[in-house]
């Protein structure tokens, strides 16, 4: 019988001792989960209020949005100009957009009259300035032209081009255009 008093207090004397039970290793757990999440959540918070998260999206949209401007604004089919020159017209906007139309009809005389036809790629871009609140950027594009003569081989020539955007409701477009020219040239 001693045998099994001995057996039966066993489990008293731990607890006494302080060897955990399931119930308080399960509390412990608890507690522990509800920190976890709690610091997690506070630091997720966080990330959703940064700035430069935000500043990153919009970097990406204008930068998408000036490559595709400078392939526009840079590519051009003689036989079908006035399509060309819509395109020039959407990706503009200010006082570039207020050229395009003002000199519309010259611009598409010349495309008609050189029979060529031209091609735009980027090759490489890059956002130098965002003022996100203004609306304004400034973007730096490289460009690879392939010109195509009618009757005449390809060239391909290469450009470089600092486009300011301008936020509108329908995106950001070029509000002014400067080719930039390296300094040996």
């Amino acid at each position: 019988m001693t045998a099994l008093l001995d057996a039966t207090e066993r489990p008293t004397d731990d607890r006494r001792r302080g060897t955990p039970g399931p119930v308080r290793v399960l509390a412990v757990l608890v507690a522990l989960a509800a920190v976890a999440a709690v610091v997690l959540g506070v630091r997720w918070g966080l990330v959703l209020a940064d700035d430069g998260r935000e500043l990153a999206e919009a970097r990406e949209v204008v930068l998408i949005d000036a490559r595709q401007a400078a392939i526009n604004l840079n590519t051009l089919d003689h036989r079908n100009v006035e399509a060309g020159l819509d395109l020039w017209e959407q990706s503009s906007t200010g006082a570039v957009l207020e050229e395009f139309r003002a000199n519309r009809e010259q611009y598409a005389q010349f495309v008609a009259e050189s029979r060529r036809t031209t091609e735009a790629t980027v090759t490489d871009a890059a956002v130098a300035e965002l003022d996100v609140r203004a609306g304004i950027a400034r973007v730096l594009v490289g460009l690879d032209v392939l010109v195509r003569p009618e009757g005449e081989e390809p060239v391909v020539t290469r450009q470089r081009l600092e486009l300011e955007m301008t936020r509108t409701d329908q995106g950001w477009k070029v509000g002014a255009l400067t080719p930039v020219r390296s300094p040996a040239s």
